[in-house]
């Protein structure tokens, strides 16, 4: 007994050394980092670079840019991969600004005498800070500039920051507002006082420079963040500027850093939120493919650059004509899908099953066979393809 034991012993404690196969370990790479050499703030700015794996190279760019980039990068660049992956937002980049000196860049000037106690606390404690319009000149004419004549971008950007960075983002939008597109402000520290935070939102209202949206936020702070952040939005409420659009939204169960990651999906979902045409099964029963062709036409006029339709817009499209019967229609959509996709397996499948669904045979074996080589030639998943050669026999049997 006690010789059995001993061999269940050394079996069991010496079999995980045995059985180690062999393994190579190599590092994963999140993005890139870039050094600025800034004249304007006289220092090194250290920048991360994330674009998602599945944009290509030519394609044109919606700019993100992130203050805090330290803090932020990892969690803002999963959050744009999985949104940009699932045609959530469109193909877009992220530019993460190291921070150097966080109240010296991100906090306005003390006009006069402190008028809030956080003003003094910051005043006294840091008499360096307050040089945000410095700051913003290095975005403007050092670092935008960069990114510009390095990626492919469209010209649309986005700023987000975090408590002292939302405060910056906030000044930005009331005395830089052409700056950017979007602003997001999460969980901004106050800094203004009442009279000043009306008096900069008058400002931006008497002083329209193109269309801005803001989504700003407080999580569970209380206090100075939330009374500032409802301030901000009873001004808003009442200098209604008609150049901007906002969105509040509150996380009572996240704390001052946990509210970092559902802020940022929901901003970003919720900013892009025009770009993705939203489906109806009256889009379904009436509508055909001119619909979202023209509704996109209508985005890219307004923005000044053509706006790809989403392959999974085309999807529901089509799906919605057929569930309502309209067969021929949702193979014109499906064939639009194929000219402005024409290199993807995926288009030239469903094209095969529209064909299918109109009863077109011969045609759906050409598309599936199409979306079959397409894989091929694109070393595509051997899953995907073998599903294809699966697809392409039932579809010859229909013949």
């Amino acid at each position: 007994m006690k010789l059995l034991l001993s061999l269940v012993l050394i079996l069991t404690f010496s079999t995980p050394f045995l059985s180690h196969a062999k393994t190579n370990a190599t590092d994963i790479t999140v993005g890139k980092k870039v050094i600025l050499q800034s004249k304007i703030l006289n220092e090194d700015r250290p920048i991360k670079i994330f674009i998602p794996d599945t944009v290509k190279d030519d394609q044109p760019l919606y700019v993100i840019y992130l203050l805090d980039g330290v803090e932020h990068f990892h969690t803002a660049s999963g959050v744009i991969k999985s949104l940009v992956d699932y045609e959530q937002i469109p193909n877009a980049m992220l530019v993460g600004i190291d921070t150097t000196n966080r109240v010296r860049d991100y906090l306005p000037k003390v006009e006069g005498e402190p008028k809030t106690e956080f003003q003094t606390f910051v005043q006294n404690k840091w008499p360096d800070a307050g040089q945000t319009d410095k700051f913003l000149k290095f975005v403007s004419d050092e670092l935008m500039p960069y990114i510009n004549s390095n990626y492919s971008t469209n010209g649309y950007n986005t700023l987000i920051g975090h408590s002292n960075a939302g405060t910056l983002a906030l000044y930005t939008l009331v005395n830089q507002p052409e700056l950017f597109n979007n602003y997001i402000a999460i969980s901004p520290n106050s800094w203004w006082s009442d009279e000043e935070l009306k008096n900069n939102i008058i400002k931006y209202t008497k002083n329209p420079k193109g269309g801005q949206s803001l989504f700003i936020s407080v999580a569970s702070e209380g206090s100075r963040f939330y009374t500032g952040v409802l301030n901000t939005l009873v001004n808003l409420e009442q200098q209604m500027p008609t150049q901007l659009k906002w969105e509040y939204k509150h996380y009572p169960t996240f704390s001052h850093m946990g509210t970092i990651l559902p802020a940022l999906s929901d901003s970003l979902i919720h900013l892009f939120g025009d770009l993705i045409f939203s489906v109806t099964d009256e889009h379904g029963r009436f509508a055909d493919v001119s619909l979202i062709t023209g509704y996109y036409q209508a985005l890219s006029d307004k923005y000044g650059f053509e706006l790809k339709i989403p392959q999974d817009v085309y999807v529901e499209f089509a799906h919605s004509q057929q569930k309502f019967g309209n067969t021929a229609k949702a193979v014109t959509t499906l064939k639009h899908f194929t000219t402005h996709y024409p290199n993807a397996a995926y288009s030239h499948m469903r094209l095969s099953q529209g064909y299918t669904a109109n009863k077109q045979f011969k045609e759906a074996v050409t598309s599936m066979k199409h979306a079959l080589e397409l894989a091929k030639q694109n070393s595509r998943d051997p899953m995907l393809i073998d599903a294809l050669k699966d697809m392409l026999n039932e579809a010859q049997k229909n013949l």
